[in-house]
């Protein structure tokens, strides 16, 4: 999804100030595009040119009756999801013409239009289901980074988080070292759906929050979940679609590890205005009544909710340790294996050498791959081909020796 916002057709009219397309380009001006976060606003701007302008861009406001609006609904059966959205762009444009513009005392058209509304019944894995995803997990760590089946750590490590959170998506993939209150097991999260807050999170979360720092060469600034190169983790739909179909639940979205969550802790007995709490719901009908819940009760019911969860899978995974850092050749190790390889060649080929010896090295080291050597141990081209060029003569053999 691009970033730029869609680019709206203007009006025909230059004096035609109360029309639809006139009316919504104040609209995304003065509020979706000061209001609303850059996504959400990304598709208010693509709603309103692609649907509303092409159907209602060169009436006037007023004629525009509930009629017109269900039958725009209507016609686009075939996608459900972007018909009631597209009720939602067009309701707040008309929010705005009457209650913030007071433009005219009149009945918001979109009011009392028939919607298509969300499934109808939410996804929760069961016990079993979380013990065959949790099968898959383990079976695809094991396997060697880059092969069919295998899973990457940090893949693994943010499905724990969402399951063992009921945090969003991008709020687990958004989360950095620095938003983390160990000493009060927080996570303290500047920008959510609903605003800025703080989360409560459980002795698990903080376990796996500890196997990562363990495992990761990060920055302590940086995200907790992170790509290959050290950034945001783009990848996670992705391989979450993969591995729900091997795990026998293709019909489990990432957002049903959040309902999942909710869904084990009201059948453990948590209120339901404590639950909103956990999920950062801001619904007065279900949580406002007991905002005055002591912080003692949200932490029990994390604790309880994480420990139902945790208990219908095995214990939490344990990598080997991390193998020690990679270190060059010093000049005394770079003496014993010179002669090997270096045996009637210049004084800037033998230089060129040692480098590529540090690069095979490293490959080895890491269990990587050659397009991901550094480039201070030249190109990985260069290395691949003194690497197989020593193992087919057995000159690798003698520096593995030389080496120790």
């Amino acid at each position: 999804m691009e970033d730029t916002a869609v680019a709206l057709p203007r009006p025909h009219l230059r004096s035609a100030s109360t029309t639809i397309a006139a009316l919504a380009e104040r609209f995304l001006r003065e509020y979706v595009d000061v209001y609303l976060k850059p996504r959400t606003g990304w598709n208010y701007h693509h709603y309103m040119a692609k649907f509303i302008l092409p159907k209602f861009g060169k009436r006037d406001f007023r004629q525009v009756s509930r009629s017109d609006v269900q039958a725009l609904h209507t016609g686009m059966k075939d996608n459900k999801a972007a018909a009631d959205y597209v009720l939602c762009v067009l309701g707040s444009l008309y929010s705005r013409i009457i209650e913030d513009w007071e433009l005219a005392d009149i009945r918001n058209p979109v009011d009392g239009a028939r919607r298509y509304g969300s499934r109808e019944v939410e996804r929760f894995l069961t016990p079993e289901e979380r013990r065959r995803l949790q099968t898959v997990l383990e079976a695809g760590l094991r396997l060697r980074p880059g092969t069919r089946g295998s899973i990457e750590p940090m893949t693994v490590w943010a499905l724990q988080l969402l399951a063992l959170t009921g945090l969003r998506r991008d709020e687990i993939l958004d989360l950095k070292w620095s938003m983390v209150d160990w000493q009060h097991a927080l996570f303290n999260l500047p920008d959510t759906k609903t605003g800025q807050r703080s989360v409560r999170v459980s002795r698990p979360v903080m376990d796996v929050l500890r196997e990562i720092r363990q495992h990761s060469s990060g920055t302590r600034n940086g995200h907790v979940i992170t790509s290959r190169t050290g950034g945001r983790l783009k990848s996670l739909n992705r391989s979450w679609e993969r591995i729900r179909v091997v795990a026998g639940i293709p019909d489990v979205r990432l957002h049903d590890l959040r309902h999942s969550f909710a869904s084990d802790a009201i059948m453990g007995g948590v209120p339901l205005a404590v639950v909103g709490k956990l999920l950062g719901h801001r619904q007065a009908s279900t949580t406002e009544r007991y905002a005055h819940i002591a912080d003692k009760v949200v932490q029990d019911a994390v604790e309880h909710t994480a420990a139902r969860i945790a208990d219908a899978v095995k214990p939490a995974l344990v990598l080997p340790p991390p193998p020690p850092p990679f270190k060059a050749l010093s000049n005394a190790q770079w003496a014993k294996v010179a002669p090997i390889v270096c045996a009637g060649r210049n004084v800037r080929t033998q230089a060129q050498l040692r480098k590529a010896v540090d690069g095979v090295r490293w490959v080895l080291h890491h269990n990587a791959s050659w397009r991901e050597i550094p480039r201070e141990y030249g190109s990985s081209t260069t290395c691949w081909r003194w690497h197989a060029r020593w193992q087919a003569d057995g000159t690798w053999t003698g520096v593995a020796a030389a080496l120790g």
